[in-house]
């Protein structure tokens, strides 16, 4: 028997199917990741609704909801915010894209995390906002998932000195990706550990870690430590989700003056 469910949400995932329906991927704010048929909506032509079911945009969803159905049946959706400023830039495009891939690849199907929810909402908003520096406020929410699925990253102590880890620092900081730790430049040398990141790498990953979103939209950053930081990222989620290589959609990206960028003081 279905339940008529009424909960927010953000459209993951978004295809067509037959001439007039959507298939749809939504991470409900209440109800977690749920696969929606929109029967017959592109046929129906209400721009408000279309603008609901749209890659991105977060809605109010009405659904007959059944379970072990693959599919639940959208009965309506009246549009939230359907993030219209970052849809005129390319890379905030490919960042938006990235954020809800991430949710769509890494998320079970029914298992709620209100928590990461409103962080990709808030992301999504923050990138509305035209920010200096889109990339930042992906590796913000790339902390907020990995807080919030149970592996978050230990920034605050060296894993084997327990001495604070404070930047700036001259030397590389090491670490480990089973556990998210980080050692000090004066830990033993042979302290175990899977890689290294540039001093300026770990003082912007603690700076962001820190920050508002709208504050990690302006923080700039070297050429070096975004692929630092970018190759960091793509090692810790292989470590502990099934999310292999870089995430395909911010290979649009245009960082056209990287060259230029620094980490502001």
């Amino acid at each position: 028997m279905s339940t008529l469910t009424r909960s927010n949400g953000i459209v993951l995932r978004h295809l067509r199917h037959g001439e007039s329906s959507l298939i749809l991927t939504v991470l409900m704010r209440d109800y977690g990741k749920v696969g929606v048929m929109a029967k017959g909506v592109r046929a129906a032509k209400r721009l408000g609704t279309l603008s609901a079911l749209e890659l991105f945009s977060e809605a109010q969803f009405v659904y007959y909801r059944k379970q072990g159905r693959d599919l639940q049946m959208l009965k309506e959706a009246s549009v939230i915010s359907p993030h219209l400023p970052l849809r005129r830039n390319l890379d905030l495009m490919a960042v938006a894209s990235a954020t809800v891939e991430l949710l769509s690849r890494c998320l079970s199907d029914e298992d709620p995390h209100t928590g990461l929810y409103d962080a990709a909402s808030e992301t999504l908003g923050a990138l509305d906002q035209q920010p200096v520096s889109p990339l930042p406020i992906f590796w913000r929410f790339e902390m907020d998932l990995f807080q919030s699925l149970g592996f978050e990253l230990q920034l605050i102590r060296c894993a084997a000195t327990q001495q604070l880890l404070a930047p700036p620092f001259r030397s590389a900081i090491r670490y480990r990706l089973a556990d998210g730790s980080f050692l000090h430049p004066e830990a033993p040398a042979s302290a175990p550990r899977d890689g290294e990141l540039l001093p300026e790498s770990f003082g912007v990953l603690s700076r962001v870690s820190d920050s508002s979103r709208e504050f990690a939209g302006r923080i700039v950053v070297s050429a070096r430590a975004v692929q630092d930081l970018q190759s960091f990222f793509a090692r810790y989620l292989e470590t502990h989700l099934p999310v292999r290589g870089h995430v395909k959609s911010l290979d649009a990206l245009r960082w056209n003056d990287i060259d230029h960028l620094a980490p502001s003081s």
